[in-house]
C-alpha cells in the first residue's frame, strides 16, 4: 500500500509539474490513497484561480479524481526572484592523483554547500566525466536522494568554430527512465563548462522533485 501510495504521489506531482508556470510541487496522499494536500510554488504570470482550475481537470481527466480546491494551496513567486535561488556552483577542484584525475565540485543553493568527489584514470575525456559525476553527486545530496542520476556520456564537440561542452544524463526514480540533455559553450574555463552543462540538462527535472 506504501508503495502504490508513493507511486500516485509522484504521478500527480510529475503531471501538476508540467502545468504552465508551475516551479515546485508536493504531493500528500493518506493511506486509501486520496489526496490529501497539494502544495505548489508557481510564478507570477497566472492568476491563483486558473491554477487551481488546471490543477483540478488535469488530476481528473488523467486519473480520474476529483480534488477539492481546499486541499490546493499556492504561492506565487516572482520568476526573477525563483532563478536567483536555482543551484549555483560555488567551486571547482581538479587535480592528478597518482594516475587517477580527482574532482570536486560545490554547488549552493541559499546558504547550504553540497559537494561531490569523482575520480577517475587520467585521461581529457576522463577529466569531464569525474567532473559531470561529482556535479550529479552534489545535486543528489541537495535532493537527498541517491542514484537517481548517472552519467551517459559527457563531450567537447567543435559548433559553430566554438568548443561546447555536451552531456547527456539519465534519470532513473520510482519507477521511471529518462534521458536529459544539457550543453555550455567553453569560454574561459572548460571545468566550469562541463559543470555547467550537467546543470543545463537537469535543472527542469530537479524543478520537479525539490
Amino acid at each position: 500500500m506504501e508503495d502504490v501510495k508513493d507511486n500516485l504521489s509522484q504521478e500527480i506531482r510529475t503531471l501538476i509539474c508540467k502545468l504552465p508556470d508551475i516551479r515546485h510541487c508536493s504531493v500528500v496522499c493518506n493511506q486509501s490513497n486520496e489526496v490529501e494536500e497539494i502544495h505548489i510554488i508557481a510564478g507570477v504570470n497566472r492568476n491563483i484561480k486558473q491554477l487551481v482550475r488546471d490543477i483540478q481537470s488535469s488530476i481528473n481527466a488523467k486519473f480520474g479524481i476529483n480534488i477539492d480546491y481546499k486541499v490546493i494551496s499556492i504561492a506565487q513567486i516572482n520568476e526573477n526572484d525563483f532563478r536567483e535561488t536555482r543551484l549555483k556552483l560555488d567551486g571547482i577542484s581538479v587535480k592528478n592523483v597518482e594516475n587517477a584525475i580527482e574532482a570536486i565540485v560545490t554547488l549552493k543553493y541559499d546558504d547550504k554547500f553540497f559537494e561531490g568527489k569523482s575520480r577517475r584514470v587520467k585521461s581529457r575525456n576522463n577529466k569531464f566525466k569525474a567532473i559531470a559525476e561529482a556535479t550529479i553527486l552534489a545535486l543528489e545530496g541537495f535532493l537527498d536522494i541517491g542514484q537517481a542520476f548517472y552519467l551517459e556520456d559527457i563531450r567537447v564537440v567543435s559548433i559553430a568554430s566554438r568548443e561546447v561542452s555536451t552531456c547527456v544524463i539519465g534519470f532513473a526514480f520510482a519507477g521511471k527512465e529518462d534521458l536529459l540533455s544539457g550543453c555550455s559553450i567553453i569560454n574561459a574555463d572548460e571545468n566550469e563548462s562541463a559543470v555547467k552543462a550537467v546543470l543545463s540538462a537537469v535543472n527542469r527535472k530537479i524543478s520537479t522533485m525539490n
